[in-house]
């Protein structure tokens, strides 16, 4: 993990039309919020102790200032010219813009690459009007915040994603998916309370779904509903006069990640006798390979290597190379993602030699406690099992450190994975393993109610919602102080 002060002189893109960063007595703040959080960001910016904020949105009605009638006019006028271009984006980064976004990637290359280069221009006006000392938004998840921080960056603005902490209780803030961290080391004591309850076998992070059935009649509901909804919106898309806006798009079935009437036989790809298969092996040779939401922002948004974006063929040749160093290999699919995964995806993986799927009422952690090894891109499940002293093998994540993980950074590497688990040998014993861990994520995580959001209601805001505010406010000004803002 390095600061953000660190990434300022080693950004991730091309800076095509860098400007001189704003200046350090400037207290402005851009706000970027989800739909319908915009309310509740507000009440966070007005409480943060910085002065001015400006709640920015791509949907109309929302916020101080929307950008929708800008991006129409500048996609008019670039679908006109014989090539989608502008100067603030280049080649490069376009087609890495249109790779990580969960929208852009299904439509057609022109179409997509025009709303690219009019949403850049749209986010460059707001930046020139506002001049904000920094962005604030959740973690980036689609194209509108990608090209938002793109453009941000290239001014010399810090685009900050709040989100919730792995650590009971806590926020983080994070920059392109690394945690921003303090200087200061946290209290010893500190330290061992939260490496007492976060390395219990019974954790379960606060974000995570409670138990609940997984039957085929609960798969009909889901998508049923969901198609229904894929329907409203898109009324409502044609009524607001939004047909392009990401937020209605990205409900339409036609998107090549969506499930299918036909995936309902995921509940038959579970197999009741997983554990007597599992049991052939002996526990070094058991590795759970904890699946994601997908298509998730921690994948496309956090991985600087693009290649590893690619997430289900990486899937299946990881497993494929855990198969061949003689493993059983244990699918634990999230359980938020019932009613959504393709069973194309999971037919490639059953297809492998000692591939078992887990039902999806077995707990992670109940697999964690059965099992050697752990592989998964950036879930949680990386961080619980590393903590529980298996052998994880993850991508680049805000949690992870090369000390304590067996680190993909290169697509060529998933071939070998499998025997670099095997033969991972650590360090340091496990319980300065935990203390190193856990260190490093109190240095990042500060006390604060992020899922205040919730029900929020202006009239009557939650107490939690003031607490946050402060919080970020001051961890803000922290980083001030550090030189890292």
């Amino acid at each position: 993990m390095t600061s953000i002060a660190a990434h300022a002189t080693t950004p991730s893109h091309t800076d095509v039309n860098a400007v001189t960063p704003v200046l350090s007595a400037n207290r402005r703040v851009l706000i970027f919020p989800a739909y319908r959080t915009a309310a509740w960001w507000g009440y966070i910016g007005q409480n943060l102790g910085w002065g001015e904020s400006v709640v920015v949105t791509d949907v109309r009605g929302q916020g101080d200032r929307c950008v929708v009638d800008d991006f129409y006019q500048e996609l008019a006028r670039i679908r006109r010219s014989p090539a989608p271009v502008s100067a603030l984006l280049s080649p490069d980064e376009t087609r890495d813009v249109i790779a990580r976004c969960r929208l852009l990637r299904w439509l057609e290359p022109r179409l997509a690459a025009a709303m690219a280069h009019a949403m850049a221009i749209a986010m460059d006006k707001v930046l020139e009007e506002v001049k904000p000392r920094l962005i604030l938004s959740f973690p980036i998840d689609r194209y509108v915040m990608d090209v938002l921080e793109r453009r941000a960056h290239a001014r010399g603005i810090k685009h900050l994603e709040l989100t919730a902490s792995v650590l009971p209780r806590m926020s983080m803030l994070l920059y392109r998916g690394q945690l921003v961290r303090v200087a200061q080391p946290p209290p010893s004591d500190q330290v061992q309370r939260t490496v007492a309850e976060i390395a219990n076998p019974d954790f379960t992070p606060s974000y995570v779904q409670k138990k609940s059935k997984f039957t085929k009649t609960r798969f009909i509901k889901t998508l049923a509903y969901f198609r229904t909804r894929a329907m409203a919106f898109k009324a409502i898309s044609w009524f607001k006069r939004d047909p392009l806006n990401l937020h209605y798009m990205d409900a339409q079935p036609f998107l090549g990640h969506k499930c299918q009437w036909r995936d309902i036989r995921v509940v038959d790809l579970c197999d009741a006798q997983w554990r007597t298969k599992m049991e052939k092996f002996p526990r070094d040779k058991r590795v759970m390979f904890g699946l994601q939401l997908f298509p998730e922002a921690s994948i496309d948004y956090w991985l600087r290597n693009i290649a590893l974006i690619d997430h289900e063929n990486l899937v299946v040749d990881a497993a494929r190379s855990f198969s061949e160093a003689g493993y059983v290999v244990l699918i634990k699919d999230h359980p938020s993602q019932f009613g959504f995964r393709r069973t194309e995806f999971l037919d490639r993986l059953l297809a492998l030699p000692n591939t078992v799927m887990v039902p999806y009422d077995v707990s992670g952690n109940e697999l964690v406690s059965l099992s050697g090894a752990s592989f998964t891109c950036t879930g949680t499940l990386g961080l619980q099992a590393a903590l529980a002293g298996l052998t994880s093998a993850v991508t680049e994540s805000y949690y992870a450190l090369d000390e304590d993980f067996v680190m993909l950074r290169e697509r060529h590497e998933v071939k070998s994975l499998g025997h670099s688990t095997l033969t991972k040998q650590f360090g340091a014993p496990i319980d300065v393993r935990r203390h190193r861990l856990v260190t490093n994520l109190l240095r990042g995580s500060f006390e604060g109610d992020f899922f205040s959001f919730q029900g929020f209601n202006s009239a009557k805001p939650a107490p939690g919602a003031l607490g946050l505010a402060k919080a970020v406010g001051m961890r803000l000004d922290q980083l001030v102080e550090e030189g890292q803002l």
